[in-house]
């Protein structure tokens, strides 16, 4: 599990790791609009989105009606609209209507986390997800292996030309995607990639301090419909790709596949403060960048805020430092008092 291909990984990305994982069964679908209107229609269920009394929207999705209602934007990502009335059932605003065999979005982890124990389920750890979704690969950039989609392959739903204006739909779709369009992966489990961002049941760990009030997150896997191929905007779509958002936040790109299990707390074991090394960096990446680059490359990605010592450098300082207590030694003998 986790990235064991790049020697420098996406920041949200994980260290690859060997990991166990305890039986389990997973939709093949995510949820669908028909799926989530089941749900409501027997619970009276009101998502997170509907208490907030809107959901956000990108703007070349948004409806002339949802863009007329609002100008709020989200801060350094203004194609993002906060738009009243957006919901599952109206996923770009006022006056859209979902398709029912489209997979459902603007879900938030609480909305998913309420659907799937409607259903006698369970949201997934993120190993689990990891692991259904790999379909039985490993060490491959995608579920298909490594052929990297461009041209007229486009085994997933991602986005296609300048974002956020302009949308080739090489893949055929402007937004989310019906069930089982593309092809399944070989554990027979469909759209593990792009469409929808797809909740876990799994806290995020951050290495960073933590700020004060700030709210806890959870992880989110697969990218989505508005995601690029290599992260020249928004995320770089593969196996790797994570986020992280509290479990009240939803958009148009978020939704839910629910698992059932034991949900052993087996599984990847993440990386905790103490564990970081130099910069950040665990040991096993440190040491994958000194194998291909040596210390110079090692040196060169932390900068000036730490000094890389090879192993022959250290060795010659402890010499030296051995030394140096030995004359100490030899000084206190000849002398009856030692000054401190």
């Amino acid at each position: 599990m986790g990235n064991s291909l790049d020697t420098r990984l996406h920041p949200q990305h994980l260290p690859g790791q060997q990991v166990q994982v305890d039986a389990f069964s997973i939709d093949k679908i995510p949820a669908t609009v028909t799926m989530f209107q089941d749900f409501v229609a027997e619970t009276r269920y009101k998502t997170d989105s509907e208490k907030f009394g809107w959901s956000f929207v990108v703007e070349n999705h948004a409806t002339e009606k949802a863009k007329a209602m609002s100008d709020q934007r989200v801060t350094d990502a203004s194609h993002w609209i906060a738009v009243p009335g957006a919901l599952w059932l109206k996923p770009d605003g006022p006056g859209s209507f979902a398709k029912p065999l489209d997979t459902a979005g603007h879900i938030s982890r609480n909305d998913a986390a309420a659907f799937c124990k409607w259903r006698g389920m369970r949201l997934a750890t993120e190993t689990e997800w990891e692991f259904a979704a790999r379909g039985g690969l490993k060490k491959t950039r995608y579920p298909w292996g490594d052929r990297r989609p461009e041209g007229d392959y486009w085994p997933m739903n991602i986005w296609q030309g300048k974002f956020p204006k302009e949308n080739l739909i090489l893949d055929g779709f402007h937004r989310t995607n019906p069930e089982m369009h593309y092809e399944p992966n070989n554990y027979g489990i469909y759209d593990t990639l792009g469409n929808v961002w797809e909740w876990t049941s799994t806290k995020y760990v951050d290495s960073a301090p933590k700020k004060k009030d700030e709210q806890e997150q959870f992880v989110l896997r697969g990218g989505s419909f508005l995601d690029s191929i290599d992260g020249s905007f928004n995320h770089p779509v593969d196996i790797n790709v994570r986020m992280s958002n509290t479990a009240e936040s939803a958009s148009s790109n978020t939704g839910v596949r629910c698992a059932k299990g034991i949900g052993s707390s087996k599984g990847y074991k993440y990386p905790s403060k103490s564990t970081k090394g130099i910069g950040g960096m665990d040991q096993e990446t440190m040491q994958k960048i000194v194998e291909e680059g040596g210390i110079e490359a090692l040196q060169k990605i932390l900068g000036d805020k730490a000094t890389v010592t090879t192993p022959a450098e250290l060795k010659k300082k402890q010499e030296a430092l051995k030394s140096k207590l030995k004359a100490m030694e030899e000084d206190m003998q000849n002398d009856e008092h030692v000054e401190l």
